[in-house]
């Protein structure tokens, strides 16, 4: 596999992401997995980084959907 290597700006958005997904995660009281971490990371990168489509607010829908899942779970 090869390792992508992105721009120092792509670099300090993702740096920037995974920050603002863990604090999102805790205020929610989700203590998503590594992966789950990576998606959310990677939507909020994704809304940095381009403009909006379909698949995107599809996407969103989707983590939304998944919030309100692991609350449930939480009993909140």
């Amino acid at each position: 596999m090869e390792r992508i290597v992105y721009s120092k700006d792509i670099q300090i958005t993702r740096q920037s992401s995974i920050k603002i997904a863990l604090e999102f995660c805790k205020v929610h009281g989700i203590a998503p997995s590594f992966k789950q971490l990576r998606r959310l990371t990677d939507l909020f990168c994704e809304e940095a980084l381009m403009a909006p489509d379909e698949e995107f607010n599809e996407n969103v829908s989707k983590v939304d959907l998944w919030i309100l899942e692991q609350k449930a779970k939480l009993g909140k």
